[in-house]
């Protein structure tokens, strides 16, 4: 499983350009958005649809003018996917230190877990900077609570209820989707295999570490290894060259990232694909 030589050629050659222009605007949102965070609400917070929270945004005061300019309600679906819900305000808070922006859950919502991401606008003298995207936790919303007979609260659903509140979205794996290899796809051996990765902007995964190649729950090969943020997509060639390949048997990659909310490997999965001979 490893590249060719010109194959690996090729692929420096063509993404050198726009590694390096990654690679630039990478260190710029760095530089722009480093010591900005989203301290509330916490993967403890619990909100019962159609109630308040409070969102609280922090940062690390240097000279640069910072301004939030969005709030935005994000959802996190059964299946890992970042959903919109909406803009729940949009204005010009001066962000000094620390600033608090309150906001009611729609009453209609589901249960699950939800989250915000806020949007802050740069500038220093008059020049402006990158936009900075940051996103809270993900905290629990349910449909409703009451107080029971001893005098304690509860809810309507089950906080421990890994169907509804998923343990890995609440660490921020989700956002991201391995699209290439497809389900039900077949290769032939000496065949260069492209894997593709997917991330939604509003994904709270960071950098993806690691590409690895499964035949069932088999590890067979480690197809890459290194620290590649990026923005929407990843993509790489695999040479597939195995001396004991098995034609009755399911293969997967498996993707592994980082995440940006928890000291956390996140690992994404391809569909299911054969080999032929």
């Amino acid at each position: 499983m490893k590249f060719s030589i010109t194959t690996l050629s090729a692929l420096l050659l063509v993404s050198a350009a726009s590694v390096a222009q990654a690679d630039s605007y990478a260190d710029a949102i760095k530089s722009w958005c480093g010591g900005l965070a989203v301290t509330a609400p916490k993967t403890s917070t619990v909100v019962v649809a159609g109630a308040k929270t409070k969102i609280t945004v922090t940062r690390k005061a240097d000279e640069r003018t910072k301004t939030i300019t969005g709030l935005d309600l994000y959802s996190v679906s059964k299946d890992g996917k970042a959903k919109y819900v909406q803009n729940v305000w949009k204005g010009n808070y001066a962000l000094k230190s620390s600033a608090t922006i309150s906001d009611a859950v729609p009453k209609n919502v589901p249960a699950g877990l939800y989250y915000y991401r806020v949007w802050v606008t740069n500038l220093i003298g008059k020049q402006h900077g990158p936009d900075c995207l940051e996103t809270s936790r993900t905290f629990k919303v349910t449909t409703g609570s009451h107080t029971n007979a001893a005098g304690d609260l509860e809810y309507t659903e089950s906080l421990h209820d890994n169907s509804i509140y998923n343990p890995e979205h609440e660490v921020g794996c989700f956002g991201l989707s391995v699209d290439y290899p497809k389900a039900g796809d077949t290769f032939k051996l000496n065949q260069h295999i492209h894997i593709q990765a997917n991330r939604d902007a509003a994904s709270q995964t960071d950098a993806l570490t690691k590409v690895e190649l499964y035949k069932g729950d088999q590890l067979i090969n480690t197809a890459w290894t290194g620290s590649e943020s990026f923005q929407n997509s990843f993509s790489l060639k695999d040479h597939l060259v195995l001396d004991n390949a098995d034609t009755t048997s399911d293969y997967h990659y498996k993707i592994h990232a980082t995440s940006k909310k928890a000291d956390k490997t996140c690992v994404f999965k391809s569909g299911d694909f054969k080999i032929s001979n």
